[in-house]
């Protein structure tokens, strides 16, 4: 099976993604992780990147290409919003933070060991 049909059975949420858009995340993820280094969790990994980008995609057409961050709590009469504190390690953590998707592409990389890298 390939590489994005096996995308879609781990995240079947994102049925309705067209394909050549889930293909373009997996390319980008691709790019940005060491198979090398990552072993075995090298397909979940680009995975989990993959569904984050494209998490991060899709939030960012609804918020017309607005800044995402994590709200901790929210208020609609006299409208109020607060934003959680990271407990990401870098900044870059901070941004893994934002999805369900993007905290498993930090878990993976804690199994695997790798930091910050410069390809």
């Amino acid at each position: 099976m390939p590489l994005p049909q096996r995308f879609l059975a781990r995240y079947p949420e994102f049925e309705e993604t067209d394909s050549e858009k889930i293909g373009l995340f997996v390319e980008d993820a691709k790019a940005e992780i060491s198979e090398k280094h990552w072993g075995r969790l090298y397909e979940r990994g680009v995975m989990a990147l993959a569904a984050h980008l494209l998490a991060l995609n899709k939030q960012a057409q609804h918020s017309q290409g607005g800044a995402i961050r994590p709200v901790s709590a929210e208020s609609a009469g006299e409208l109020s919003a607060s934003y959680a504190m990271s407990i990401a390690t870098s900044s870059l953590d901070e941004f893994y933070q934002t999805t369900a998707y993007g905290q498993e592409f930090l878990r993976l990389r804690k199994l695997v060991g790798v930091g910050v890298m410069v390809v």
